[in-house]
């Protein structure tokens, strides 16, 4: 695409990436998606616009974010604050498309309108920050009651406080309606018990037998506790894989953008290994997909074991990422020569099964050969593809 010209706007060529480009735009319902040509001296321009009102034109300018910048250079990127353009104002997410070369070719673009994103994002948090506002008003109000010693306030406020708990209950239900259909995709023991606790109901434990002091302090614990469980959970939803309970892509980025940092600040020490299954496809096509399930849960279980549960990231299906600081060539092959002992181990131990093979391979940063964490990456990805070649072709000579 990084050829197209505005004199090509009616060739095939050009109408085959603006028709790329209309099936996400049509069969994910995306409002505004788009290339962006890549100039000198981070000046960007419009390539191709699918949208049917009011399209950009080829060359029309395109607001620098750093965002922007940021895919120019290579990686994914999203606006963490919003812009402003001709069009509107919006936050919008970047990636980069690549040539043969490795290069960047052109950048795509999803545009998101700042106002809707907005209001969305107040919605998803006003019931935490009403409950939050609402109890350390009423424990103001507490203070209050208890210095002044007003029965009948007193009183009033009790009848509040038993009222917020009650909607706070019904708040929390209606929260986790949802919780009871997914423990069975939760693999990691300590996410599973905390779902039940949630899905539950369980609220911090009150006496039959206590006076109203107790009562309006058992009611606050008892918001807090469901408050902070709560909290905990959506936390650990948004950086754990469900299936296996290792990282999820979203910690694996957060990573990448620590090691980014430390290459820039000369800190940077860390080995990334990258895990590939074989034959996973054959496998669940030939025995079903619990087998296949099974097989990436025994990965999951491997490495966490061979390198610490903290430092494994599924980044993809079959595809699991190592990252590990301080280790050198030798320590990475004295680990995956440990990783290779351990699926041996499991395959013995099911060998009714289909068996367990991994293809891996990794790479080790060196600041000299090194400029970014997307290098070493691409090396490690190589070295596995290596590896699952030199499976294919051992097999098929076995075979």
């Amino acid at each position: 695409m990084k050829t197209l010209t505005a004199e090509d706007e009616n060739t095939e060529k050009y109408q085959t990436a603006l028709q790329t480009l209309k099936l996400f735009q049509d069969n994910i319902e995306l409002e505004y998606i788009y290339a962006i040509n890549i100039k000198e001296n981070e000046n960007f321009s419009i390539l191709i616009d699918p949208i049917t009102e009011n399209p950009g034109k080829i060359g029309d300018s395109v607001v620098a974010t750093p965002a922007l910048k940021t895919a120019a250079a290579g990686e994914s990127a999203v606006d963490k604050k919003p812009y402003q353009d001709e069009w509107g104002r919006f936050y919008s997410a970047y990636t980069p498309v690549f040539d043969s070369d490795g290069n960047v070719a052109v950048i795509v673009a999803l545009d998101c309108s700042a106002e809707w994103f907005e209001k969305e994002t107040s919605k998803n948090v006003a019931a935490i920050v009403i409950v939050s506002l609402i109890s350390l008003i009423l424990g103001i109000f507490l203070s209050i009651a208890i210095s002044a010693k007003t029965q009948r306030r007193f009183e009033t406020i009790r009848q509040e406080m038993r009222d917020l708990n009650g909607e706070f209950n019904d708040l929390n239900q209606l929260m986790m309606r949802g919780s009871i259909q997914k423990l069975d995709a939760i693999t990691d023991e300590g996410q599973r018990e905390l779902l039940k606790t949630l899905a539950s109901g369980e609220t911090y434990g009150t006496s039959e037998q206590e006076d109203e002091i107790s009562e309006i302090g058992n009611n606050l614990h008892s918001m807090q506790y469901q408050l902070k469980r709560y909290i905990g959970f959506i936390y650990s939803q948004t950086y754990v894989d469900e299936m296996t309970g290792v990282g999820n892509k979203a910690a694996y980025q957060v990573t990448i953008r620590n090691l980014e940092q430390n290459i820039e600040e000369h800190t940077a020490e860390f080995s990334v290994a990258f895990f590939d299954l074989n034959e996973l496809k054959a496998i669940n096509t030939n025995y079903g997909f619990e087998q296949g399930d099974a097989l990436m849960l025994a990965t999951a279980a491997i490495l966490k074991e061979v390198f610490e549960q903290k430092n494994v990231y599924r980044i993809a299906s079959d595809e699991f990422i190592v990252v590990l600081d301080h280790n050198s060539v030798l320590d990475m092959t004295t680990k995956l020569d440990k990783t290779e002992t351990e699926i041996r181990k499991y395959n013995m131990a099911h060998a009714d099964a289909p068996p367990l093979s991994i293809a891996k391979g990794f790479c080790t940063y060196q600041p000299e050969c090194y400029e970014h964490y997307r290098q070493v990456f691409i090396r490690a990805e190589a070295n596995m593809r290596k590896d699952k070649e030199e499976y294919y072709r051992i097999k098929q000579w076995g075979e």
